[in-house]
C-alpha cells in the first residue's frame, strides 16, 4: 500500500497508545500493524526495502511509534497467533514440509507452542469447528490480545485517535461461519456515505476516503489474501480486519 503522510495533531502522538507512556521518555520503536509475521517474507522484504528508501512506493508497511517494552512485550502472543493460523490452515502441527513448507517451518522452530497446543483441552474453540478431525484448543486470550493490538494500532494510523482503553467489545470468527446475512453485513465496512461525519481532517483516512483509490468497498488491503482492514467511526470507531481470508475480527470502541 502507499503511505500517506499524517497530519493530525501532534499533541495526540505524545504516549504509548498501548500503556500511556510518555514515549519521549521511554525507550520507543516502530511497530508494524499488522503484526509483520501474518505477511508474507516477500512482502516483508520489500517494505524494509521501503524504509531504507531504496523500495517501491506501494511496498509501504503500516508503522506507529510505541514504547519497546509494549511493543516486545507482544511478540509472544503474535507468535503463538502465527502458529495456530498456520497449524489450523495445513490442518496439522506437524505439516509436510513439501506440501506446506512455511507452516513445517514455522511449527518446528516453536515446539513450546506446539506443545501447549496439544496439552490443552479447555474444549474445542470455534475457530476450528470445521477442520475436524483436527481440533486445536487455543488460548482465546492470547489471540484477543493480538487482535486489540492490531486494532488499536490501526486506528491510531489512520485516525490519529489513540484508544488506550479496552475495547467494549472484541469478536471474532472464522468467514466460513458467518451467515450469508452476517457476511454481507461484515464486508459493508462502510465509506463516507454510510457513515455520519468524517475523521480528522489530515488523517490518512480522510485521504483514502477522498482519493477512492486505495480503498475498495471501505476495505483497505495490506496484502492481498493476507490481510486486510476498514474502520468505522460514527457511534463507535470499529475496526474489522480480515487474516488470511480466513479469520474474522471486530473490535469496538463506543463512544
Amino acid at each position: 500500500m502507499r503511505e500517506i503522510e499524517d497530519f493530525t495533531d501532534d499533541r495526540l502522538k505524545a504516549w504509548c497508545i498501548h500503556c500511556g507512556a510518555p514515549v519521549a521518555d521511554v525507550p520507543n520503536n516502530r511497530d508494524h500493524v499488522p503484526t509483520k509475521s501474518l505477511l508474507t517474507k516477500e512482502l516483508r522484504k520489500r517494505g524494509a526495502d521501503y524504509d531504507r528508501g531504496v523500495g517501491d512506493e506501494m511496498d509501504y508497511l503500516p508503522q506507529v511509534t510505541v514504547c519497546r517494552t509494549c511493543n516486545s512485550g507482544f511478540s509472544p502472543d503474535e507468535n503463538y497467533l502465527l502458529c495456530v493460523l498456520h497449524a489450523v490452515m495445513a490442518g496439522s502441527l506437524y505439516p509436510d514440509p513439501k506440501t506446506h513448507p512455511e507452516a513445517a517451518s514455522i511449527l518446528r522452530s516453536n515446539r513450546n507452542v506446539v506443545r501447549a497446543l496439544k496439552q490443552a483441552q479447555d474444549g474445542q474453540s470455534s475457530l476450528f469447528d470445521d477442520h475436524e478431525p483436527f481440533a486445536l484448543f487455543p488460548d482465546a486470550d492470547k489471540v484477543r490480545r493480538v487482535i486489540v493490538k492490531n486494532a488499536r494500532g490501526h486506528a491510531y494510523h489512520d485516525m490519529g485517535e489513540p484508544l488506550r482503553d479496552e475495547p467494549d467489545d472484541v469478536a471474532f470468527v472464522p468467514l466460513i461461519r458467518l451467515s450469508a446475512e452476517q457476511r454481507e453485513a461484515f464486508e459493508k465496512a462502510g465509506t463516507a456515505s454510510h457513515l455520519v461525519g468524517w475523521p480528522e481532517v489530515g488523517s490518512r483516512l480522510t485521504v483514502h476516503l477522498l482519493a477512492e483509490g486505495p480503498m475498495v468497498d471501505g476495505w483497505i488491503t495490506v496484502e492481498p489474501g493476507r490481510y486486510r482492514y476498514a474502520i468505522a467511526w460514527a457511534e463507535a470507531v470499529t475496526v474489522k480486519t480480515v487474516i488470511w481470508e480466513y479469520l474474522a475480527t471486530e473490535t469496538c470502541w463506543y463512544r
